[in-house]
């Protein structure tokens, strides 16, 4: 009976925890309780006992999908998408929809950070990475066309994992910015994260290095890239990696990189004007004026433009090994610092902006807590493809730093 005790063992945290939290939009315990039951009778599935939440940007076709807005109220698609039923082919038991904000974009719902309820839990997984952060589920799933994932699990203290882009499916997801929509996850390990990875896309779990890895630390020179909080966050973790007997190198961000950052914002306008057309044109009045100014922007974007950036992304990519010098990964700020407190914004996104145009692998990884004792993280990226190392790599890190997560910072 493992599914059904862990299902209702996240039922009675659910119960505790949400009205505090709001990480959810819908919940089905019946179902659940039922599915757990179908699952348990075959005791079988790589994620059996696994309990799963699915960000409400997803297809889902036994509850409602709002994709975040009034438009969609009610909304009940004819089947799952096709990541939601990878993961419950594997066993896992999907616990209802988490909160999104409209349309994966800026404007935010009723999520608050599990910490401190008067701090965002970041955008726009923020449903999600709430979840996973009480330990309401196990996994849950988000996606990151800017910052989605990486700035929620650097502010919720969890591991957020972003795959290299095209890994895994978007069927059945509703797309913002083609090019940039990414589907990830959150959990409260790296070896879960890997066991997600194995059963979306079938590829072989990581091999487990005992060894220590090469990391090269990204040097921000702009200060429009630098914040006290992040640097001491960096300082945290090299100070960690070096005790545990990894090399470190620090090393300057090339600039086809950090033009990356500046183009993002062109990209996923241009696209997500077209991309919700019918949302702008037919339903706009039913829209946050945030996103009406994205579209309204999107659309006077010129081609040509659009264009000249897409080659940005190609001469960063031919660049890729000269960025990591021989480094077994990259290491970089998560976020700005600690979660900003107020609801009204999910948090600044200029640090992942890059590597989620770029089409890096990154993960989440929580470091230490902050001047106000609020989580802090910093992101590990791998190169393109390259997932399965740069999951090991973080599994090194999680059992071979001391107070990971858990240690204040100094200032």
């Amino acid at each position: 009976m493992l599914a059904r005790a862990a299902v209702e063992k996240a039922l009675r945290v659910v119960n505790d925890e949400e009205s505090r939290v709001r990480a959810w939009c819908f919940l089905d315990s019946e179902e659940a309780l039922f599915e757990a039951d179908r699952v348990d009778s075959n005791e079988s599935g790589k994620l059996h006992g696994i309990v799963l939440g699915v960000k409400d940007i997803f297809d889902t076709s036994e509850q409602p999908t709002e994709y975040g807005s009034p438009i969609y109220s009610g909304f009940r698609p004819r089947a799952d998408a096709g990541v939601v039923a990878l993961l419950k082919h594997a066993g896992a038991v999907c616990l209802g929809k988490t909160v999104t904000t409209e349309f994966a974009c800026s404007y935010p719902g009723p999520t608050t950070n599990p910490h401190r309820a008067t701090h965002t839990p970041g955008g726009s997984s923020m449903g999600s990475a709430a979840a996973v952060a009480t330990s309401m589920v196990d996994v849950a799933l988000g996606t990151q066309t800017a910052a989605s994932i990486t700035r929620p699990a650097s502010f919720c203290g969890i591991y957020g994992f972003k795959p290299t882009f095209g890994t895994v499916p978007i069927a059945g997801m509703k797309p913002v910015a083609p090019s940039l929509d990414t589907v990830g996850w959150f959990a409260r390990t790296p070896e879960l994260l890997d066991r997600v990875l194995t059963c979306v896309t079938g590829r072989p779990r990581f091999a487990r290095s005992y060894d220590p890895p090469r990391f090269a630390i990204l040097q921000f020179m702009d200060p429009e890239l630098r914040s006290l909080e992040s640097d001491q966050a960096l300082l945290a973790f090299e100070m960690k990696a070096l005790a545990a007997g990894a090399k470190v190198d620090k090393v300057g961000v090339l600039d086809s990189y950090l033009q990356l950052h500046i183009d993002h914002p062109i990209i996923m306008a241009y696209e997500a004007a077209r991309s919700l057309a019918w949302e702008h044109r037919y339903r706009g009045s039913e829209l946050s004026k945030e996103l009406l100014a994205l579209l309204e922007l999107g659309t006077s974007i010129d081609p040509e433009i659009y264009d000249r950036i897409r080659n940005h992304k190609i001469a960063a990519k031919l660049e890729e090994e000269k960025l990591f010098c021989g480094a077994d990964v990259l290491v970089a700020p998560a976020a700005l610092g600690e979660a900003p407190e107020g609801l009204e914004s999910t948090g600044d996104p200029r640090f992942s902006r890059l590597w989620t145009l770029a089409g890096s692998p990154t993960v989440s990884v929580p470091i230490a807590r902050g001047r106000t004792d609020l989580p802090i993280g910093i992101q590990l990226i791998g190169r393109l493809g390259d997932d399965s190392r740069l999951l090991s790599v973080t599994q090194w890190c999680d059992s071979n730093f001391d107070g990971l997560g858990t240690s204040k910072l100094t200032y």
